[in-house]
């Protein structure tokens, strides 16, 4: 009979999360020649190869499309099972990280459906630029994060892609203007360069009037500079005008968004990390349907 093990299916786990088996080792607290061994086992036990490797990174097979899904729930079985027996320490507080974009949707959904739902785990948000959650999660400040990824990076478990566009608030025409007035995200923002290499290529001249972390002031500096900004779609003001190429402003690169959850990941974080997954694979309904075609 056969038997699968758990910690070979964690690190299973872990090198397709992370897209690294060294990181996956440092997670694991393993070397990488064991994680290395360990996978191996794991495919010569199902007789099947399990990740492909190559010069784009680390992606699932086709049996690993089929086990990943039996794996994250055979750990999270495990890790209830020994919760219900007073095994594990009981860890409540889930500090998941996410850029401000998104704290109306993910987040708000988040603190009004997950902790409903289970509200014996209390969801603290930390808001701020990817590259700072990214460092914060490695340090383990977060228990998980959500992120903008940079193009062709592979690391983490791809959620959605969203449209990048131009807009401003009603009764602005910044477009008009022969110097394009910007409000944008601060340095560190991974979707300022694309928006600043855009503008170069169209050969648009262009000033930043104001940088703001939270997007609460990047709107209010948008009004009342008159200026244009770069949001994803699903954040868009409903009565907020879209530009694009009527008004001679450059199509941008799409966004993907990742989620990022340690091997190792409490009970609470598995069953949140489940939800955003779920959260992410909806319709986007809160969007205004003129931008659902540009939406990839």
């Amino acid at each position: 009979m056969r038997h699968l093990d758990t910690d070979t299916l964690a690190a299973f786990l872990a090198i397709y999360h992370y897209g690294s088996f060294t990181q996956a080792a440092n997670q694991l607290g393993k070397t990488q020649a064991a994680v290395s061994l360990m996978l191996r086992r794991l495919e010569k036990q199902l007789g099947q190869r399990l990740l492909e490797r190559s010069r784009h990174g680390i992606t699932l097979s086709e049996a690993g499309e089929k086990l990943i899904g039996y794996a994250q729930r055979l750990l999270a079985l495990e890790e209830e099972t020994l919760a219900a027996l007073g095994c594990l320490d009981a860890k409540t507080r889930i500090r998941i990280g996410m850029p401000d974009d998104y704290l109306g949707t993910i987040g708000a959904a988040l603190i009004e459906n997950f902790s409903q739902k289970y509200p014996q785990f209390q969801i603290e948000i930390v808001s701020d630029l990817s590259l700072k959650l990214e460092k914060m999660l490695d340090a383990g400040l977060l228990e998980m994060a959500i992120l903008t990824r940079l193009p062709g990076d592979i690391s983490g478990e791809f959620l959605r892609q969203e449209a990048q566009l131009w807009c401003t608030a009603p009764g602005c025409a910044p477009e008009s203007r022969n110097v394009l007035p910007l409000v944008l995200f601060p340095e560190g923002c991974r979707s300022r360069p694309m928006v600043l290499a855009a503008l170069a290529q169209a050969r648009l001249r262009w000033r930043v009037v104001c940088s703001s972390s939270h997007l609460s002031g990047v709107q209010t500096a948008v009004r009342v500079s008159q200026a244009v900004t770069v949001l994803p779609a699903s954040v868009i003001p409903n009565d907020w005008r879209i530009l694009g190429p009527n008004e001679q402003l450059p199509a941008l690169p799409a966004l993907d968004l990742a989620l990022k959850v340690p091997a190792d990941a409490h009970i609470g974080t598995r069953r949140l990390a489940q939800f955003i997954r779920e959260l992410a694979a909806r319709p986007l309904a809160e969007t205004p349907p003129s931008l659902m075609p540009a939406l990839r």
